[in-house]
Order: C-alpha cells, then structure tokens, then sequence
C-alpha cells in the first residue's frame, strides 16, 4: 500500500513537470539602417552615411503544437544602455501558433558612436552582434544580428539631417593614397633602402638604421626572440606594433599618408617609446594595418621604382633589431 502511494505521488510530480515544461519558442532577429535598401540575407548591414538610425525588428512566435507558451524572460542586453534591454514585457504567453513584434529605433550621431557600440560587445572589430535572448521553463533561444561600421575617415561619410536647412555637409573623404603592408616591404629591399635613406626609425625596443635590421624586424617570429627565447604576450604585441610602425613610416615618407594615418603613427610611436604600460597596444597595431592596407590597390606615384622582390636574400640578410627583455 505504502508503495503505491509513492508510485502514484510520483506520476503526479511527473505530470507536473511535463506541463511546465509545454512551452516552446522561435525568435526573429534583423536590423536594417532606415532609408537604406535591406542587406541581401545573411549579409550584415553596413553603417557608412551619419547620422544614421538603426531599426531593430523583433519577432517572437509560440510553436508549441498543442498549447501556450509563456516568456519568462525577454532580453536584448547591448541595448539595455539605450532603454531597450527589454523588447517584450514578461511574463508573455501566447498562444497556439500566435506570435507577437516589436522594433526599436537607435540614432547614431556620427561614426564614433557606431564605433563605441562595436567595441561594447567585447570583441576587437568594427562589427556588433544584437542578441534577443529568450527563456521559458525549462528552456531558452537566442537570436541574433550583425551590424558594421564603416572606417573612420576612410569609408564614412557625414551628411544633413533632411529636417535641417542650416546643416551645411562637409566634403567627400578623402581617397587614403597609395600605400603597401609589411609583406610587400619585406620583399622589395631597393623601396625599403628609400624609407631608410631619409633616417632611421626609432621604435623603443628597437632603433632601425640598417637594411639588415629593417628586414629583421619584417621577418623575425613576433612570438621569439634572436636568441630563440620565448616573448612575453606584451613584448609580442610591442613586436607586432612596431612592425605596424616601421611600414607606415616608410608610407609616410615615400608616399605620403592622410591625416588619419599619420595621428595613429604619431601615437604608436609615443607608446613604443615609452614604458609606463601596455595598454592600447592591439588597437594601435590593428588601426596602423588598417592604414598600411588601405591603399593597396592604388598606383604607385610616377617615378618610384620600387625594385623586383627578392625574398629569399631579404630573407637571408635579416638581423632582428629587438633587444630580449626589454618593454
């Protein structure tokens, strides 16, 4: 008798569960920059004209095939610091085969602030993810959408509001020049002897006066050092920075660089030179490649003869400049 009891109890308990857990939920994520043709799918809308505004579109639909399902949480935390951290109120029931939406408007004044929304999902790229998050008992989806930035001063444009007949809109941007990246100038040592002929090049843990030491520092490992030992992760990323650095010297000097260019050098080499910290260093490095790589489809300007590639000699000739140890 005693054991029936128990047996039945737990049936109850069970049944309980199983009723609970009747719940079931798909989410519809997509953004799309007001006044601008929607983004073929699976491609992320692109933010290059300011101001721009965002319009974030949200769908929620119960497919449970038998009965209601009932949101306990709805959250779309990127937003949350805009006022919309919460497209649904909750609890949401809905029922068989219902669905329910919303859309949230965001105004981005100028590229700066598509950039801080980049940079506040915690990865290191011009790129955000939006993220609807969704729970119910004993359950829980996610759906999410992708937005880019464009490029400061290289791809973004300002532009007047239509409502604003005193806004007066500034130029075009303008083209970034030629330049080339570290594998063009680890190759052409003729057009790297040019960057040095106009004097050496001071990147704290190195100081490049040498084609040997301007090779060494374009083909050496950012990982070991000359002696073979391993780099600590900050010595690393001074490594690659001045890389970064060296390459967009030469671009100044031989090319010349636009104005975005040449404030990130000025800063990089301020860092480099200095030991009070680390900090900034992977943003440098990115924004300098960046730059180094803008202009490389551009013609090189008449008259510069760059040399052919000779990268097994540059290869052989290369003497790392860095000193072991030092920040």
């Amino acid at each position: 008798m005693q054991r029936g009891w128990k047996a039945a109890a737990m049936a109850v308990v069970l049944g309980g569960a199983g009723g609970a857990s009747a719940h079931e939920f798909t989410c519809d994520k997509r953004v799309q920059v007001k006044g601008e043709a929607e983004s073929p799918q699976g491609e992320a809308p692109r933010v290059t004209k300011f101001p721009a505004t965002l319009r974030f579109q949200y769908r929620l639909r119960n497919v449970h095939p038998k009965g209601e399902s009932v949101a306990n949480l709805v959250e779309d935390p990127l937003l949350a610091r805009y006022g919309f951290g919460s497209p649904f109120p909750t609890p949401l029931a809905l029922g068989v085969g219902q669905s329910r939406d919303a859309t949230f408007e965001l105004k981005l004044d100028s590229p700066a602030a598509c950039q801080a929304l980049a940079a506040s999902d915690g990865r290191m790229d011009d790129s955000f993810d939006s993220t609807m998050r969704v729970k119910w008992d004993l359950g829980e989806t996610q759906c999410s959408a992708r937005v880019t930035c464009c490029e400061p001063f290289v791809d973004c444009e300002m532009t007047c509001p239509p409502d604003d007949p005193y806004c007066v809109e500034p130029p075009n941007p303008v083209a970034p020049g030629a330049s080339r990246n570290a594998g063009f100038f680890k190759v052409h040592e003729q057009a790297l002897q040019q960057c040095l002929g106009l004097g050496g090049v001071d990147l704290g843990a190195a100081r490049v006066e040498s084609l040997e030491q301007a090779l060494g520092l374009l083909w050496a490992s950012p990982g070991l050092d000359r002696n073979g030992g391993v780099r600590s992760e900050a010595e690393a990323q001074r490594f690659e920075l001045a890389r970064e650095a060296l390459v967009s010297t030469c671009n100044e000097r031989l090319f010349g660089a636009n104005v975005k260019r040449g404030r990130a050098l000025d800063e990089a080499l301020r860092t480099l030179r200095g030991s009070s910290g680390d900090e900034g260093l992977e943003r440098l490095t990115r924004e300098l490649g960046r730059h180094n790589d803008a202009g490389l489809r551009e013609p090189l300007p008449g008259g510069f003869d760059a040399g052919r590639a000779t990268p097994a000699h540059a290869a052989s000739i290369a003497a790392d400049p860095t000193e072991p140890g030092r920040p």
